[in-house]
């Protein structure tokens, strides 16, 4: 299935069973799940305005969070 096609589905903004599109919001954060950019797709209907989600869920290696040299999420401030 393309991204053109239509889907039917829940909103995800406004909670109507309706034909979706999708909206994809980049996030400046190096995952193991999408790459070194994280993406967080919305699912609306025609009528909605996506708004970025308040929570996000990624996949980060444990190694990468603990290596003090990684300048990662938890860097060193000087």
């Amino acid at each position: 299935m393309s991204d053109s096609a239509q889907e039917k589905g829940r909103c995800h903004v406004c909670w109507e069973e309706d034909f979706l599109t999708r909206t994809k919001f980049y996030l400046p954060i190096a995952c193991e799940c999408c790459g070194p950019t994280h993406v967080e797709i919305v699912y609306h209907c025609f009528t909605c305005t996506p708004k970025i989600p308040r929570t996000t869920k990624i996949e980060i290696a444990t190694a990468k969070l603990l290596d003090p040299i990684f300048e990662g999420l938890f860097k060193q401030r000087k």
